[in-house]
């Protein structure tokens, strides 16, 4: 009977000993769910990657290139308006703009007296170096209310129009020259040859962006081309011809002996026509010419 028991006992404890085993395992369990839910949680609330590297350039995109254009057309119809405004002003009073390229030189000290002795004025678009070679007679410009004016540096077509950033760096070279000689900052510009057709619109957008007023003319004088005293007919006739227009003559014309030979001819034209001649300002809009078609879009 005894060893009956015993063995009853045996069963019994095995017995108990599996049901603790099952109800350990069963209080484990919701742990290990409960973990396994944290950290299937934790990787789905796990940061995203960000990355701090720049985003592409998109200055070449077709959405940057449709904001440029729109803004160089915004600029060229708001020049238009402010030139229609000066031109309107300058024809009450018969204005003349007379400018001259490429100087100074030996010779404009004579040029200046020839404009004094009839209370004349003009612009003058100077060459860096020559300022250099000739300051006395740019002070003498600055001293007596002529216009100082910018012609850059070289006078090299593939110099001057070989970046997007070489136009403006030229005029702002000779910008530093004229002010060094005179203490004028002045921002009027004539591109060498004009600014068609080898400026692009990004220079001239360089430009715009330096403060830079790009002037062309309307009166060829030719004189660079003719040499002699038919240049003062062929100007007459194209200073009548804008007049009759009712356009303001900007005047081309250059600091050379054969014009200055022959300017007094021209001048008394102007004089017996009653033109009151003017120089150009920092603040007045650029006649310079249009595009059309003709400038060039990229480098």
């Amino acid at each position: 009977m005894k060893k009956q028991l015993n063995h009853k006992g045996k069963v019994l404890s095995v017995f108990l000993l599996a049901a603790v085993v099952l109800l350990a395992i069963g209080l484990m369990l919701p742990s290990a769910k409960k973990e396994s839910a944290d950290a299937g949680q934790a990787a789905s609330l796990a940061p995203l990657a960000v990355s701090f590297d720049p985003l592409a350039d998109f200055g070449e995109s077709p959405f940057r290139q449709s904001i440029v254009v729109k803004e160089r057309q915004e600029r060229e119809t708001a020049r238009k308006e402010a030139v229609a405004k000066q031109n309107t002003a300058d024809v009450k009073e018969k204005a003349i703009y007379l400018t001259f390229d490429d100087g100074p030189s030996k010779e404009s000290g004579k040029l200046l007296d020839l404009l004094d002795a009839r209370q004349m004025k003009a612009t003058f678009f100077m060459l860096g170096p020559n300022i250099e070679a000739h300051p006395e007679p740019v002070k003498r410009m600055e001293n007596e209310g002529f216009g100082l004016a910018l012609h850059g540096i070289t006078h090299e077509a593939r110099q001057v129009y070989s970046s997007r950033t070489a136009p403006a760096q030229e005029m702002s070279q000779d910008r530093d020259i004229v002010e060094k000689i005179t203490g004028v900052r002045t921002n009027l510009v004539r591109l060498p040859y004009g600014s068609i057709p080898y400026l692009t619109e990004e220079m001239r957008d360089e430009l715009d962006r330096t403060d830079f007023r790009v002037w062309d003319w309307n009166v060829d004088s030719r004189d660079w081309e003719l040499k002699d005293e038919r240049y003062v007919q062929h100007t007459i006739q194209a200073i009548q011809r804008m007049s009759q227009a009712g356009v303001t003559p900007v005047v081309l014309l250059h600091d050379k002996p054969a014009t200055i030979e022959h300017l007094p001819k021209l001048l008394e034209f102007i004089r017996k026509q009653g033109y009151r001649t003017k120089v150009l300002t920092n603040e007045m809009p650029p006649v310079t010419f249009q595009c059309e078609g003709r400038c060039s879009g990229g480098e």
